[in-house]
């Protein structure tokens, strides 16, 4: 099923530069399903389907073969609502983007991002992979990708931050003046990896907006945004919705196999093909879960261990200490 959960952002960008090449928003939509009101809705989602049409809509009426980079450069960290407060309130660079690693499913993810540290380079990479798997979209994709991560470096450490060097797996194209334009760093095509090359230093330098409070309230945010996304829809959503009824008697795979009638193996075989397991879920599920006690009840340590089906307190208070980075004791 191709649900909508994604936000129209990066659509709304598109939409402005096709704009001013003299096409309508009406062209973008076309076929896709989208509303046009839904552009500039904070609450509106829309599928991956309904966005690879539109990408391939992009592709066919732009006038620029450029508009990927463009379209990137112009989104800043505040369009991506609360994923991207938790990003820029972080405390360093290499805190923001292990967050933005692990929440990727909540900022419309057409690439598989990973960090990748060369001590004795003295750099790291940030690298991208397609997750398209469109070769109509392939360029136009990673395009996009490169300019918007290196606007959303810069939101985060400051206007003065520069790639080493940007690497493209693709051919150089004829709007190789626009990569130097936007980037102001070395380009090389036909590269293995598409990947954003910078200092190591920049990884520890404190961001210009770090806010721990900040960043701890967003990033709960998140956590039930992200739940919500991994379990609405297939096995995933089916496994949650057993879970919840009893965290008790639902706390192993092999009970909830029993309950939806397949084995635990089969179980486990149809959550991987969705990106998940049952201990993500059920991990998740218990987080939220204590989250929620510790804030708006009187519930004891003991209690809510025994409501969320840990063995004892300990085992709850440890894996507590592991979700937040803090004690139940400090977090209530």
């Amino acid at each position: 099923m191709d649900e909508k959960i994604y936000p129209t952002y990066k659509l709304a960008k598109l939409a402005n530069l096709l704009n001013e090449q003299g096409v309508s928003t009406e062209q973008l939509l076309s076929d896709t399903g989208i509303d046009i009101k839904d552009l500039s809705s904070n609450s509106a989602r829309v599928s991956r389907r309904q966005v690879v049409h539109a990408y391939k809509n992009v592709i066919t009426l732009s006038k620029k073969t450029d508009i990927g980079l463009w379209a990137g450069n112009s989104l800043c960290l505040t369009d991506y609502g609360v994923y991207g407060y938790a990003l820029i309130s972080s405390a360093t660079l290499r805190k923001a983007l292990e967050f933005s690693i692990k929440y990727h499913q909540m900022a419309t993810p057409t690439v598989r991002m990973s960090l990748i540290i060369e001590e004795d380079k003295d750099q790291a990479i940030f690298r991208m992979e397609d997750m398209l798997e469109i070769r109509q979209l392939y360029q136009f994709n990673v395009e996009m990708q490169l300019s918007l991560v290196f606007s959303l470096f810069k939101d985060m450490a400051g206007r003065q931050f520069r790639f080493k060097e940007v690497q493209a797996s693709f051919s150089q194209p004829d709007h190789i003046a626009t990569y130097e334009q936007i980037f102001e760093c070395p380009v090389s095509f036909d590269q293995p990896h598409n990947d954003l090359i910078f200092d190591i230093k920049w990884l520890d330098t404190p961001l210009v907006r770090a806010n721990e409070i900040t960043a701890a309230t967003t990033r709960e945010l998140c956590d039930q945004v992200l739940l919500e996304m991994k379990t609405r829809v297939g096995m995933a959503h089916r496994v949650y919705e057993v879970i919840t009824k009893n965290l008790r008697d639902h706390s192993n795979i092999e009970r909830v196999a029993d309950e939806m009638f397949m084995s635990s193996r089969t179980l486990r075989r149809k959550l991987a093909a969705q990106g998940t397991s049952f201990q993500v879920i059920l991990n998740d599920v218990r987080q939220q879960l204590a989250i929620e006690f510790l804030r708006n009840t009187d519930m004891s340590t003991e209690e809510i261990a025994d409501r969320l089906g840990f063995s004892d307190a300990a085992n709850f208070r440890h894996a507590f200490k592991k979700w937040t980075n803090k004690t139940t004791s400090e977090f209530r």
